[in-house]
């Protein structure tokens, strides 16, 4: 099949996706990124950072827009567009993709600690479906308009389980 050869499997795998390190700010509403897509040596990181790392920046950036501007420019940039109107513009010309991700991931990433911090949060945060001691409910017939609990009120026999109405089953 042609679209097992080559890198594209491996760009298409969640695993891959998850790898992506840079994590933008809150603060980052809008990223655009000029490239040439023939480049000469000098200019090839943009084209291959787009390549290899944009469709992880998609997967850990939802919030924010990306943009990319194939062809349009003379030198490869990057300009991030920030939430109180400031613009950070990064110059790529002669930076290869990993020293690209190393400076965006430096000045436009959140930092280990708050990452991890968040991560945590995640993980600790209280599920409203989640019933029991521990939880903001103790049980389900607290919840508006669901059936109370048969300690202060008795089910109907046919709730039960200990009334069969179909006796030829078996």
């Amino acid at each position: 099949m042609p679209f097992m050869h080559g890198s594209m499997p491996l760009r298409r795998t969640f695993f891959y996706l998850q790898q992506g390190k840079v994590k933008f700010r809150d603060n980052v509403n809008v990223f655009a990124m000029g490239f040439h897509r023939n480049p000469n040596e000098q200019q090839s990181g943009a084209r291959d950072f787009v390549y290899w790392h944009w469709a992880q920046l998609q997967y850990h950036n939802p919030k924010v827009q990306l943009v990319k501007h194939a062809d349009k420019v003379i030198t490869p940039f990057a300009r991030a567009y920030l939430n109180d109107g400031r613009e950070v513009l990064f110059d790529l010309d002669g930076m290869r993709r990993e020293e690209i991700e190393q400076t965006l991931a430096k000045t436009l990433g959140k930092t280990e600690l708050v990452a991890r911090r968040e991560h945590l949060e995640s993980i600790a945060k209280m599920n409203p479906a989640d019933f029991g001691s521990k939880n903001e409910r103790q049980c389900m017939c607290e919840v508006q308009g669901q059936h109370p609990c048969t300690s202060l009120l008795r089910a109907p026999k046919c709730m039960t389980g200990k009334q069969r109405w179909n006796h030829n089953l078996i």
